[in-house]
């Protein structure tokens, strides 16, 4: 009897300390390592090496979080409108997440400046949203992260003062990156939405 409630005691242990992971699934392999202490103290940008596993989320946070004022990696997207050259920055958003930055709705907020005057001018303009993703995740959960960040977009547009019947949301997903480097640079470039304008 006292084997059996040893047993059945170790059972319950090992399952209590195993646990159960909360991550959601976008796709991530599970046998994924976190890194080394060193590795988490660098948070510089560099390439993965073949064979290397890492933590992902992890990867993208250091990236994320280490800008130091730099937007040098966002995507300048140009229009034709009537004519005229405009030229508007992309907005772009950390790993898994489609909620604007503080330093991104300065972005959405300059775009809106640029953008309001023409649609005054040209009732017939319209705002082609056009929100993207990294490669990380199916094809399916980056085709709705990429529709709920263009919608991140629009609703700052609309909260401006642009009428929401002249904006058109489309997701891409991962279909369409601008950079094509395994880096977590290059990822974060992905991460985006583009502002196009549609006379």
């Amino acid at each position: 009897m006292k084997k059996l409630t040893l047993v059945v005691m170790s059972l319950v242990l090992v399952l209590f300390t195993a646990g159960c992971s909360s991550k959601k699934d976008v796709g991530f392999d599970a046998t994924s390592k976190t890194k080394t202490n060193n590795q988490a103290k660098d948070k510089s940008v560099s390439p993965l090496k073949k064979g290397e596993v890492v933590n992902v989320k992890d990867n993208m946070d250091a990236i994320d979080n280490n800008t130091n004022g730099d937007l040098s990696y966002v995507n300048v997207v140009e229009s034709n409108v009537n004519g005229k050259v405009v030229k508007l920055r992309s907005v772009h958003f950390a790993f898994d997440k489609y909620k604007l930055s503080n330093e991104m709705l300065v972005i959405a907020k300059d775009n809106y400046k640029i953008i309001n005057p023409l649609v005054n001018d040209n009732a017939n303009l319209k705002i082609k949203l056009e929100g993207n993703c990294d490669e990380w995740g199916t094809d399916e959960y980056n085709y709705a992260l990429g529709l709920k960040r263009a919608k991140s977009a629009k609703d700052k547009l609309v909260s401006d003062g642009i009428n929401p019947n002249s904006i058109v949301l489309v997701s891409f997903g991962e279909s369409n990156p601008i950079c094509h480097d395994k880096t977590s640079l290059c990822w974060k470039k992905n991460r985006r939405v583009d502002y196009k304008l549609l006379p």
